[in-house]
């Protein structure tokens, strides 16, 4: 079985499309084991927004339910730009399994994120001049992959890390090797054995799936039938977003954003019961609904996290009154959120809708789906309209 680990929740999700477009049996569980093991067992946390203390102890303790099983191996799913606390949990990884050596390979050269002489290049450009050096959490101080990695902790670690080209590796560490086309993406799988702990980019695992012949061809997925009574939360500030929920408004969908009582730094129960019913009068008329916080800026101390939790606690109750069965939701960070505040933790991934737009069945309640998108990509034309 393979085990893969993801530390934010549209990257793993990203991971259980690539399975399900090659009809490669997956599983997909929240910060657990999936109650449904398959070839392939997703496991997604939250700890790229967390301490790197916490981050080290999400993935430790995943490590030590996994190396229970028989025949595992684990993938760690990092981001292409390495963001996160990559070395950190690479090294809780380490400690669990006691394998020293590590196959890196975040890349992804279709999406032009290339690695030649130890250098990230993202459209032809050094890293550290591209939008990801202003990243408000992990900004990109140098193009240099090695320092990439060592510059986003604060703990000393036991493991060197090495990048460029690599003939065979034969030594503790972590290895990032260069990489520039989809071929050198493919042959660097070559340097992998089972000894090895082995981790990358979407891209990277599923030449990983095809090198070990877990895959052959692609398939063409047969399209489910969607309930025409559905909620999406719009967690995400991007423009897409906007324009995707003002869509759906015009297709008779209704859309409704938070009253003003809930966009203050302090808000009561009754504002949120308030809203609550007011949603589900909503509903009830159309049979579908569309949330989203504010289509402006809202400012005020710790606006990201408390809103977050906000659009969770409203979604949670007004999913406990209603007969909503099938939820789409936008935004790693809300989707996470809102699924945790749920108790949903064990899906079974059922159709690839699009790049990084997966739905999945709830297994406690085959009745129920969840389609999850990164905010920045776009939903499948005509999908809710």
């Amino acid at each position: 079985m393979i085990f893969v680990l993801a530390d934010d929740l549209t990257g793993a999700a990203e991971m259980a499309g690539i399975c399900l477009r090659y009809g490669l049996d997956v599983s997909f569980g929240i910060d657990t084991i999936p109650e449904k093991e398959a070839t392939v067992n997703i496991i997604a946390t939250d700890t790229r927004s967390m301490t790197e203390d916490e981050a080290y102890e999400v993935h430790f303790h995943l490590a030590e339910e996994i190396i229970s099983k028989k025949n595992y191996t684990i993938f760690k799913k990092c981001d292409s730009v390495l963001r996160g606390h990559v070395l950190t949990e690479l090294s809780a990884l380490i400690d669990v399994t006691e394998k020293n050596s590590i196959l890196l390979q975040p890349s992804n050269p279709e999406g032009s994120r290339c690695i030649e002489k130890g250098i990230y290049w993202v459209n032809n450009d050094l890293i550290e001049n591209t939008g990801f050096a202003a990243d408000p959490d992990f900004p990109a101080k140098t193009s240099q992959v090695k320092n990439l990695v060592l510059d986003r902790t604060t703990k000393k670690s036991h493991v060197e890390v090495f990048s460029g080209v690599f003939q065979a590796i034969n030594s503790k560490g972590i290895f990032i090797p260069d990489c520039d086309s989809v071929e050198a993406l493919s042959k660097c799988i070559n340097l992998y054995n089972e000894e090895m702990i082995i981790g990358g980019s979407a891209a990277f695992f599923e030449q990983f799936l095809i090198k070990k012949r877990l895959v052959t061809s692609k398939i063409n997925n047969k399209t489910q039938s969607f309930s025409e009574n559905y909620m999406l939360l719009s967690g995400s500030a991007h423009p897409e977003s906007i324009r995707f929920s003002k869509t759906l408004e015009i297709a008779k969908c209704p859309l409704i954003v938070f009253t003003k009582s809930l966009l203050e730094h302090e808000f009561s129960e009754a504002a949120i019961n308030d809203f609550v019913v007011n949603m589900s009068n909503i509903y009830n008329e159309n049979k579908k609904i569309v949330l989203r916080i504010s289509n402006t800026v809202i400012q005020f101390e710790n606006r990201s996290l408390n809103l977050k939790n906000r659009m969770s606690l409203v979604a949670k109750r007004f999913l406990e009154v209603s007969s909503v069965n099938e939820l789409f939701i936008e935004g790693g960070a809300t989707a996470y959120d809102v699924l945790e505040k749920l108790n949903w933790q064990s899906f079974t991934p059922i159709e690839e809708l699009a790049l990084g737009v997966v739905r999945m069945q709830y297994d406690k309640n085959p009745d129920r789906f969840i389609t999850i998108k990164p905010g920045s990509y776009q939903w499948p034309e005509g999908l809710l309209n």
